[in-house]
């Protein structure tokens, strides 16, 4: 007989960023839309569940590493960097919110998004930090170089 693992039995997180269970339940969720999209004949059900949950699965894992790793006090100096992070993330997704999104500690609290739409979100902020970064430290030397007189 087809049988399925749900919830922590399949992805056992540490309680970092409160998924365990809400993953577990939307395992739940999924399998019944499944269920009642095969008339409930488990055989065709789980295929199908696995496919409309596997989208979700890596994302979900990268964001247990990634969304508050430092819960614990492991390592002072990565947990200050961490902060400082996700305080940058905060402060630009405040001032320019049609460009960088909030942090995925925060954006994962919203229901409505997918673990896959987060991970995409908060991707998508590292490298707008990093081309504005850059373009602060070209402009940052360009004005240097002018001041000194090499334009």
């Amino acid at each position: 007989m087809p049988t399925s693992k749900l919830g922590d039995a399949v992805h056992c997180f540490p309680p970092d960023i409160g998924q365990g269970v809400n993953s577990a339940l939307e395992d739940v969720c999924i399998l019944n839309q499944a269920l009642s999209q095969t008339n409930d004949i488990i055989s065709n059900a789980l295929p199908l569940f696995e496919s409309l949950r596997s989208p979700d699965i890596k994302p979900l894992i990268l964001l247990a590493q990634t969304a508050f790793p430092w819960q614990y006090n492991q390592d002072i100096p990565r947990k200050r960097l961490w902060t400082i992070n996700f305080f940058i993330r905060l402060l630009l997704s405040r001032i320019l919110p049609f460009i960088f999104s909030p942090p995925a500690f925060i954006l994962i609290q919203n229901h409505q998004l997918s673990y896959g739409e987060i991970w995409a979100m908060a991707q998508r902020t590292t490298i707008y930090i990093y081309v504005f970064g850059l373009m602060l430290m070209s402009g940052s030397l360009a004005w240097f170089l002018y001041d000194i007189g090499w334009f």
